[in-house]
């Protein structure tokens, strides 16, 4: 281990690197930029602390991904961090030189904002598309735009987002065909494919021109998740491309025996590209390229490693250079020697380096250990409330004088032992998580639903609007409001998320007869306007009884009740046992009763049996004035 140091609050959760410079991303949602040679040369020197060359804060909440372009500290590359707050910020680092030290300050250049959190990004080489794994899915957001040809025929590429705005959800392309979990992307060196895994263990293959699913990779050996994804070009010995000139694509003749060997079998599926056999120089011979899986013990990854090391581009098993190697070799075996003697070299150094990393290991854990830190200081003033301390070389502080100990006096000597928490630190962090994850969950995840509205009642001069329980997530009812034909009617709603999950109905008068009308509610909230769906009703005609709907009260006998329940049945009006918004009349005889109370209080018209029977007689609504209860 080179060096280690303190570099975040709370834990690293992510890391990238390019061209000597190191971005580190973690819990407390800043991405530090590093210049690894600088930081190792102050961890040298023995400083206090290492200093990052820049730093970026926007994000608020951990950052789960880093990607770094080459050319950072020549002003040309890009860094791409991603968090939990469900976005993912472009940044450009203006870096000088400060004599022999480097400084630096980070600019954003986009916010690209997603539904939901992000696990892991990766950036082509051309820097125009962000491929994101979220919970959601896999996403694709373009960094460009195409505008519109000119007159001339030619186009131009405008940056999506900016400082001042997001790119949205709406404006990423998402692979249909992904998991909802996803947890890791890679991306191929040329940018064509795309590799992503999500939770539960399924490897997908894509191509990112078509987003079509090339190849789907189930392993039982992956059935415990993965947690990452990395692409890389394929070594000589499982079939990736030579360095020897004569030698092309052709497959290493040590290939063969690496897969015949014990501990390691072929793979059930074939690659995406296909190789040349070596035998032949057809265009049609071709054959799939053969990939390896190590069972994982110490002797299969040991005769791995022999068999790379046999088929690198400069051994003397390479099948182009055999012959000339052997050629160069000398007779007297003075080479042989020179290799043997080279060999116990490296083995004694390599026993060294174990031992030494041993001891460093050891050093560092001790120093872990023993974190706490002793001062003597000397009373130079002391009061009521703070006291001033000196050190030897005359260095004050202020001290709470509270926290001295008894019968200290001016001129007295005391010691103070500043030890770190880390049990505090840790079980502090897990609270703080929690409560993000609360917040994120409360806040974050989830907004109010649009009403949901539609016609409880209809007769021929007004109609009863019902809606669904409002969805108003974490957000608070500002106000409702309803709309006729799209004007906004002086009409009385509820004014609390309560009373209008509790009532759920307005009754809207004043209406036309016959006429159709349209409704719809605004429901304004903390977390924004929304707008329901839009209702059609028509008011029913002078001669359409159905609409009509009684409650009755204390008329003369109960038969005198089932006479008057026939004769609505014969006119199709209806009747209900208790006094709502829907109901159109009261029936009574009497002024008294806990019905009749209530259609008083709601405003109903209270009318005499007679009513009824002259409805029957008419074939249509008759005035209620003229059978008004006295």
């Amino acid at each position: 281990m080179l060096g280690a140091w303190d570099a975040h609050y709370g834990a690293v959760t992510a890391l990238g690197s390019s061209d000597g410079v190191l971005v580190s991303g973690g819990e407390d949602a800043a991405a530090h930029v590093w210049v690894l040679a600088q930081a190792l040369d102050q961890l040298a020197r023995g400083d206090s602390a290492v200093t990052p060359i820049a730093s970026a804060a926007e994000h608020t909440m951990a950052i789960s991904s880093v990607h770094v372009t080459p050319g950072v500290l020549a002003g040309r590359g890009r860094i791409y961090t991603a968090a939990r707050d469900h976005t993912c910020k472009q940044w450009r680092v203006r870096v000088e030189r400060q004599g022999p030290r480097y400084a630096g300050r980070t600019e954003l250049l986009a916010t690209l904002l997603y539904t939901t959190a992000i696990s892991d990004i990766a950036v082509d080489a051309s820097e125009t598309r962000v491929f994101v794994a979220t919970a959601a899915g896999l996403f694709q957001s373009n960094l460009y735009a195409h505008t519109q040809a000119g007159a001339d025929g030619t186009g131009a590429l405008t940056a999506l987002g900016g400082t001042g705005s997001a790119v949205y959800s709406e404006n990423h392309v998402q692979f249909a065909a992904a998991e909802t979990d996803v947890v890791a992307v890679g991306l191929s060196c040329d940018g064509t494919l795309a590799v992503s895994a999500s939770r539960d263990g399924v490897v997908r293959v894509w191509d990112t021109g078509s987003r079509q699913c090339l190849r789907t990779i189930s392993d039982k050996q992956l059935a415990g998740g993965v947690s990452g994804v990395s692409v890389q070009l394929a070594p000589p010995q499982l079939g990736g491309p030579r360095t020897l000139a004569t030698a092309g694509l052709l497959r290493p003749d040590a290939m063969a025996e690496a897969v015949v060997a014990p501990r390691i079998s072929s793979i059930s599926f074939a690659p995406l590209q296909r190789l040349l056999r070596a035998d032949t120089t057809e265009a049609t011979a071709f054959e799939a390229a053969v990939k390896t899986r190590l069972s994982g013990s110490r002797e299969s990854m040991a005769q791995f490693d022999a068999q790379l090391r046999q088929d690198s581009a400069y051994s003397p098993t390479s099948r182009a250079d055999s012959r000339l190697l052997g050629a160069l070799r000398p007779a007297d075996g003075s080479a042989r020697k020179q290799v043997a003697d080279l060999q116990q070299q490296m083995e004694r150094l390599q026993r060294h380096n174990a031992r030494t990393r041993a001891l460093n290991d050891e050093l560092y854990q001790s120093t872990r250990m023993t974190e706490t830190r002793s001062a003597q200081f000397t009373v130079g003033k002391l009061d009521a409330g703070m006291a001033l301390l000196l050190t030897e070389d005359y260095q004050l502080i202020e001290f709470p004088s509270v926290l001295l100990p008894r019968g200290v006096v001016l001129g007295s000597v005391v010691n103070i032992d500043v030890a770190r928490d880390r049990d505090t630190e840790r079980r502090q962090r897990s609270e703080f998580r929690e409560l993000q994850e609360q917040i994120l969950e409360s806040f974050g995840t989830r907004q109010p639903q649009a009403p949901v509205i539609r016609v409880g009642h209809t007769t021929q001069t007004w109609a009863v609007l019902e809606w669904e329980p409002l969805d108003l997530a974490a957000a608070e009812l500002r106000s409702l409001h309803l709309y006729r034909d799209g004007q906004r009617m002086m009409q009385a709603m509820p004014a609390t998320a309560e009373l209008a999950n509790r009532t759920r109905a307005v009754k809207t008068t004043g209406l036309d007869v016959g006429q159709t009308y349209e409704f719809k509610v605004e429901m304004r909230t903390s977390a924004g306007t929304f707008f329901s769906n839009t209702v059609s009703l028509t008011t029913h005609a002078l001669d359409n009884l159905t609409g009509v709907r009684v409650c009755f009260g204390e008329c003369e006998s109960q038969d005198e009740i089932d006479a008057l329940k026939d004769t609505l049945r014969r006119i199709g009006a209806s009747w209900t046992d208790s006094v709502s918004l829907s109901i159109t009349h009261f029936v009574a005889r009497y002024k008294s009763g806990a019905g009749y109370e209530a259609a008083l209080r709601c405003n109903v018209p209270i009318v005499k049996p007679d009513w009824v029977l002259a409805c029957e007689a008419n074939g249509k609504l008759q005035p209620a004035i003229k059978f008004h209860l006295e």
